[in-house]
């Protein structure tokens, strides 16, 4: 194939685009993590595991079933079957069982399992970090932070958070202005690994009302070890007035919230974590689902575009590649 495509990113976004355009187009991928997924990335630590960034997903499009059918056959996507509680602040509303026929979706035996198998046969680029693209005779160079070199790219896809896109391209490109006014928020997520179960009439809860907005006992979840993992999420509020807070002082805080919600003591737990996601959502979403440069052949895409969710990443990824497939 003569036309490469270097895409930036390998969580779904990425993995998905390369998917779409891949009988066509020649595409290398670059990750800076040590491994894919993104926000839909599980956390090991043995003997517990975390399903820390994205905690489930729904289909809603006809598209983004018909790409994830094969995966449903193949058992690497199961619907999950819970307990869902509500709270306003510290009280129970409402304790809804949710069953298979619900179709709440996670990936099997991990979130990024899901990830893992659509990335098969590609090239992948494991801890790249680029931090600069350059054209060069009307091709792409790339750059990683050891200053290797990446060339002769015809297409450049940034599957980013706006504001990582924003440093890796120049204002000549058609959507900087518009990237530039996209303002991206945080949230903490608290991972609790427990030697013994806790015993809630819960399995996954939403809070209004908290500075915790979410927990769930990611064993819960089909295909998972008996190893009991809770995740915490944070609001977007809390991490906003925390984010340059000492990492000791918001475990302490959102473990005093907890407490307070399960009547449980979870300050003696085998395994206590925190993880930061510094772009969790867009505070102003565009209009569109994707930016494009046809003249510079760059384009940028995410589920910041749209609303954050699973699906949204697909969406743009899949919107984009029908403009990419008519290059």
């Amino acid at each position: 194939m003569s036309n490469r495509v270097a895409i930036i990113g390998a969580g779904l976004a990425g993995i998905s685009i390369a998917c779409l355009i891949n009988k066509k187009f020649d595409t290398e991928i670059f990750e800076k993590s040590r491994g894919v997924g993104g926000r839909m990335s599980t956390r090991n630590a043995s003997p517990f595991n975390f399903d820390h960034g994205a905690q489930y997903f729904k289909i809603k499009s006809k598209e983004f079933m018909n790409f994830a059918t094969n995966l449903i056959e193949k058992e690497v996507i199961k619907t999950w079957s819970f307990r869902h509680a509500f709270f306003n602040e510290n009280n129970l509303e409402k304790l809804k069982i949710i069953t298979d026929k619900d179709k709440y979706y996670v990936g099997a035996p991990n979130m990024n399992s899901i990830i893992h198998y659509l990335s098969k046969g590609f090239k992948i680029n494991l801890n790249t970090k680029i931090n600069k693209i350059i054209k060069k005779n009307n091709k792409w160079c790339l750059y990683d932070e050891d200053k290797k070199t990446f060339s002769e790219f015809n297409w450049v896809i940034l599957c980013l958070p706006a504001e990582q896109a924003l440093n890796l391209i120049y204002e000549k490109i058609y959507f900087y202005n518009l990237l530039k006014h996209i303002k991206m928020r945080g949230c903490f997520s608290l991972l609790i690994g427990r030697d013994k179960d806790l015993n809630l009439n819960f399995d996954a809860a939403y809070i209004q009302n908290n500075d915790i907005v979410w927990i769930a006992s990611n064993n819960s979840k089909p295909n998972r070890n008996n190893n009991h993992s809770l995740i915490i999420n944070s609001s977007y509020d809390y991490a906003k007035k925390n984010i340059n807070t000492s990492r000791e002082v918001v475990i302490n805080h959102m473990l005093n919230l907890i407490n307070k919600l399960t009547k449980k003591d979870l300050s003696n737990s085998a395994l206590i974590s925190l993880h930061q996601w510094r772009y969790a959502e867009a505070e102003n979403n565009p209009v569109q689902n994707y930016f494009i440069d046809e003249n510079e052949k760059i384009a940028v895409c995410g589920d910041w575009f749209i609303n954050s969710r699973v699906e949204d990443a697909f969406t743009s990824a899949h919107e984009l590649s029908k403009e990419i497939m008519k290059q």
